[in-house]
Order: C-alpha cells, then structure tokens, then sequence
C-alpha cells in the first residue's frame, strides 16, 4: 500500500513537473502578439521592450534607436493601427536561440476605414534574455 501511495505521488509530481515545463515556441508566438497588440494600442516603449539592447539590422544600418523614431513616426501619422500578423515559421536553435519567419500586414489611418496600408516579412533572430525573448537582430523585405 505504501509502494502505490509513493509510485501515485511521484507520478502526479513528474506529471505536474512536466506541464510545467516551458513551452520555447509557444513562448515566442506569444511575444510577436503582445508586440502586435504594443503598435495597435501606440505604446512604443512596451514593443521595445521586446527588443534587446543590442539590436540591429543584419545591414547594421538600423538600431533599437531607429526602430524607436520609426515607430514614433508611424504612431503620429495613424490614429488607428492595425495589423495581421502570423508567424510562418518558427526555428529553435537551442533551449535559449531561435529564428522566426513573420508576415505582417498593417493598416492605418485616422477614420474608420484604412487610408494605406503595408505588408512586409519579417526573418528575425532571438534569444533568451533573463527568461524573456528579445529580438536581437531582424532583415525585412516589403511583402506582396
């Protein structure tokens, strides 16, 4: 009876250890929606938040600082934003690295029907930073 007793609970404690475990992709799809849904309520800093420190454009020609003046840009000239996004790919390289492949479509404007929109891909790399993903370097290309 012992034995059952001890085997019933070392199971429901590998059980619960087990779906306790993170979940790297599903992780990283959650991290692209809260940075979809920063730009469509116009909080720059909380997008950023998602960037590191260090990041650039595999150009090299575009930081964090211009991500910051794009954004303001694009947030004072659309009262309203707008955006589709879906990731068509997710790559792990490892528990803490990944690459993700992102199409997004944005619209924006001021009324309550679009006045221009835009569509893009997105391949980005990310890591794990103090247990958050961050985009630290990302290449886009204007989408169809």
């Amino acid at each position: 009876m012992l034995f059952r007793r001890t085997f019933l609970i070392t199971g429901v404690a590998v059980l619960a250890s087990a779906c306790a475990r993170s979940d790297p992709e599903r992780e990283l799809r959650d991290t692209v929606d809260k940075m979809a849904r920063a730009i469509e309520n116009k909080n720059a800093a909380e997008f950023l938040d998602h960037l590191s420190q260090d990041f650039t454009r595999e150009s090299g020609a575009f930081g964090r600082d211009d991500v910051r003046r794009a954004l303001a840009g694009v947030m004072l000239r659309n009262e309203r934003i707008t955006l589709a996004v879906v990731v068509t790919d997710v790559s792990l390289l490892g528990p803490d690295s990944a690459n993700l492949r992102v199409r997004v479509v944005a619209t924006g404007g001021s009324g309550l029907l679009p006045e221009r929109g835009q569509a893009w891909e997105f391949t980005s790399a990310w890591r794990r930073e103090r247990g958050t993903w961050r985009v630290f370097n990302a290449e886009w290309r204007e989408g169809l």
